[in-house]
């Protein structure tokens, strides 16, 4: 067919190559339909699984019989065509004819003649080969069905006394009543197979609902009324099977959970108790924080202006000192011994002065920081002649305490938009912190002020970035402190003696400020080997991201009680 399609117009070959494919509705139907099998409850699946084997089963036993019987209707035809071929031998050449007139056909041949007709007729020639076999047949019976009757064909040999086959007889007549026989042996196997089949359904229908599908309703039924949060109910099935001892472990399971259920409820009670009492707790020390900072701050402000004055005069009468000693050193006069304590006492005063002031400023410091009251300055900055200023600021206090400070500024150093107050006070804390700690120390303290552009992460340029790191020489930090180094009045073990004096904030205010200019600090150090403190500001402040920061830094200082998270100052 796909040659003839083939060979004939391409309106042909495109009807073809539209025709519709009914394999995807075949399949779509067959997934419904075992959609539908799938939703069935366990009874009617039951049923229908238990009915399809009855079936097949009846099927199969109702066969033997029903081969039976039409093997005793085919014998009796038989025998009755056996009569008619003898009734029809025996009579003469008229009476013969009166046969034809009742509707039985009654044919003799010659071999000659019946293979003639058996290039045509099938059953001659079928009848011929039986007939002269080795082991040869001597008759032949073939029934067909046309309308409501059966039609029988009936042959039989003819052989000589030495058993040679010299012709065919052969009879053709229909059979009503074979008919009615046949259909009515089919009907009253199907009445029995369908009563059997009936009786069959209703019993295993009992049975089942007896022994499986009422126990099963039964945890049902129990499980939606524990569902429903009735925890006392308990199920009642004593089969003395399976489900009963399902029913059993069931009822145990519920008593677990019911006692659970009360001790989780004694435990909420509990909990609930702990919880306003923590409620209470914590309004009290947020009370007490609250009273704390503003403490802090009101006295750190307070301090702060009697302690500049307490300086500024001590300053005053250390340069009055210096110029008493200079005065008696251009006249070749020997200095008093109380000039030199004098001194002495002058310059204790003024770095202890130096050191309470620089306490109540990262005091005042964080408190603005917690209050939210730092805002952002963005303008352009030179990385390399701010870090030239910040080295310049801590070369003096470096040399006394025998550190040499270095430069070390990249030649492609860019001009970035940042906070200049905020990225000097970061850098100047950690060349202070790399001063103090490097300063004293065995060797010859080195400290490397390092400032270099990053290439961008990605292919975005506006992601580069520059590094301004703070390299030193001393004894380093151990893994554990590094841990807690930016936490608030955090210090290191070996800071506890009191030999570096300091509050603990420098790094944690370093940490809240390089957060306000979107930067961040890295550390790098190696008990032993020097550390090396790195703070990496972006190139351009991102606007957005500032706004945020500020709603940030006004809503946590409303968590700690200070002001209104909604205000703007």
């Amino acid at each position: 067919m796909g040659a003839r399609i083939d060979g004939g117009t391409g309106c042909a070959r495109e009807q073809v190559d539209r025709l519709p494919d009914a394999r995807p509705a075949r399949t779509v139907h067959l997934r419904m339909s075992l959609a539908r099998l799938r939703n069935l409850s366990l009874s009617n699946k039951c049923l229908l699984l238990f009915g399809g084997a009855i079936t097949i089963l009846i099927l199969i036993a109702l066969t033997v019989p029903w081969l039976r019987m039409n093997a005793l209707v085919r014998a009796g035809q038989l025998e009755v065509s056996r009569e008619l071929i003898a009734l029809w031998s025996d009579l003469d050449a008229t009476d013969r004819d009166v046969v034809l007139l009742a509707g039985v056909t009654f044919e003799e041949l010659s071999v000659a003649q019946a293979e003639a007709l058996g290039q045509s007729d099938e059953f001659i020639r079928r009848s011929l080969a039986a007939f002269s076999r080795e082991k040869p047949a001597n008759e032949r019976l073939v029934s067909s069905w046309e309308g409501g009757s059966k039609r029988y064909r009936y042959t039989r040999a003819r052989r000589d006394d030495a058993g040679s086959l010299i012709g065919l007889i052969i009879l053709e007549r229909r059979s009503p009543g074979a008919a009615v026989q046949l259909v009515v042996n089919a009907l009253y196997l199907l009445a029995a197979g369908m009563v059997v089949l009936g009786v069959a359904v209703l019993l295993f229908h009992g049975i089942l609902t007896r022994i499986i599908l009422s126990p099963v309703r039964s945890l049902k039924h129990t499980a939606e009324r524990v569902r429903d949060g009735d925890l006392s109910t308990r199920s009642s099935i004593r089969t003395g099977d399976e489900f009963s001892q399902l029913a059993e472990t069931f009822n145990l399971m519920l008593g677990d959970l019911q006692i659970k259920q009360d001790q989780l409820r004694a435990i909420n009670t509990a909990l609930d108790g702990r919880l306003t009492e923590l409620a209470e707790v914590n309004r009290t020390l947020a009370h007490a924080a609250h009273l704390k900072g503003e403490f802090v701050a009101n006295v750190s402000h307070e301090l702060r202006t009697p302690m500049n004055s307490i300086l500024g005069f001590a300053e005053l009468l250390l340069e009055i000192a210096k110029g008493e000693r200079e005065q008696l050193t251009d006249g070749n006069q020997s200095i008093p011994t109380a000039l030199s304590k004098r001194e002495r006492y002058l310059r204790n005063i003024v770095d202890a002065g130096r050191t309470l002031l620089e306490m109540i400023e990262s005091l005042l410091e964080m408190a603005k920081l917690e209050a939210g009251r730092v805002d952002v300055k963005v303008e352009p900055m030179s990385v390399g002649q701010t870090c030239e200023s910040l080295a310049a600021l801590i070369d003096p206090l470096a040399k006394r305490k025998g550190v040499d400070v270095t430069l070390d500024v990249r030649a492609d150093m860019p001009i970035i938009q940042t906070d200049v107050k905020k990225f000097s006070q970061i850098v100047f804390n950690l060349l202070s912190n790399a001063v103090k700690f490097t300063g004293g120390t065995d060797h010859r303290g080195k400290i490397i002020l390092r400032a270099e552009r990053l290439a961008p992460s990605g292919l975005d340029a506006q992601d580069a970035r520059v590094r301004v790191s703070v390299i030193d020489n001393g004894p380093g930090i151990s893994k554990e402190d590094q841990k807690k180094l930016f936490e608030k009045f955090s210090r290191l073990d070996r800071d506890r003696d009191g030999s570096q004096p300091g509050t603990g904030l420098g790094l944690a205010i370093s940490r809240e400020l390089a957060s306000l200019i979107q930067a961040e600090i890295q550390l790098d150090s190696q008990e032993g080997h020097g550390s090396m403190f790195s703070l990496i500001v972006p190139l351009r402040l991102d606007t957005a991201k500032i706004e945020e920061t500020k709603l940030e830094a006004r809503f946590r200082g409303a968590l700690h009680g200070r002001r209104s998270w909604t205000d703007a100052g």
